[in-house]
């Protein structure tokens, strides 16, 4: 999603007050990025051996209490660590860990429904993290005023209308739209595709604001918040793309 964690215009009020602190740079984030990928890839892998050895628990607890608690605790770490910036240092790694357990739960049960579905959509997600840092280096892609806007409200008009949709549907309403959304017809091939291309987008505003936390020489512990951003969207990128693949295998 884009973002509120690499919002720009949050970002202009938190430049460094001294130019002599310790202030934040792309290769100190990508250096962060890399540390939140190595504790969410270890819990992800910890996680589907879990599920080998034993489908109804993780980790002694069972399946979908893990997925539900750990979900719950993926969103509040991305918010705590997003909005009270001085806590991302302890907040990215929490997410990490967590969503690690949330995509090992899903990845596997995907694994189990289409073979080698897991390991084809992590391929895309590398694929296209390169091809959209790519394209933003080589200026393109460009990261314009409207550009932002555009895909900012977009996201955030998709999360809503998925939002009221969801809880139109605890009533028993919009069944019939819930269908054709998640479904594997054209309506629904469409759906992913769309959260697919938002998803995408929503890595040049990341690096964007990301570079602009450089120029702008914030404090050295934006560098966590802005690497927990840019996981935030890989993991929903990720997500979004396994949806998409398994509608068009089946």
């Amino acid at each position: 999603m884009s973002n509120p964690l690499l919002d720009a215009d949050r970002w202009d009020q938190l430049s460094s007050a001294s130019s002599t602190a310790p202030v934040m740079t792309v290769r100190g984030t990508t250096e962060k990025c890399v540390i939140l990928f190595v504790l969410l890839l270890t819990t992800f892998g910890l996680t589907w051996m879990q599920l080998d050895q034993d489908p109804a628990r993780v980790f002694g607890i069972p399946t979908m209490w893990a997925l539900i608690g750990s979900a719950i605790l993926a969103i509040i770490a991305a918010l705590v660590g997003g909005f009270a910036h001085r806590t991302a240092p302890v907040a990215a790694p929490i997410y990490a860990l967590v969503k690690g357990v949330v995509l090992g739960i899903i990845s596997w049960q995907y694994q189990k429904m289409y073979h080698g579905l897991p390991p084809l959509a992590a391929a895309f997600t590398i694929t296209t993290l390169g091809g959209m840092l790519l394209l933003y280096n080589l200026r393109i892609v460009r990261a314009t005023p409207m550009f932002i806007r555009t895909i900012i409200g977009a996201t955030v008009g998709l999360m809503l209308g998925v939002g009221v949709l969801a809880l139109l549907n605890v009533f028993g309403v919009a069944q019939g739209a819930t269908a054709a959304l998640y479904g594997n017809g054209a309506i629904g091939i469409g759906f992913s595709v769309l959260c697919v291309g938002l998803a995408a987008f929503n890595l040049i505003v990341d690096f964007h604001v990301i570079e602009e936390g450089e120029r702008q020489r914030l404090c050295r512990h934006m560098e966590w918040v802005g690497a927990l951003g840019l996981v935030v969207t890989l993991a929903w990128l990720y997500i979004e793309i396994l949806r998409l693949l398994s509608k068009l295998r089946r």
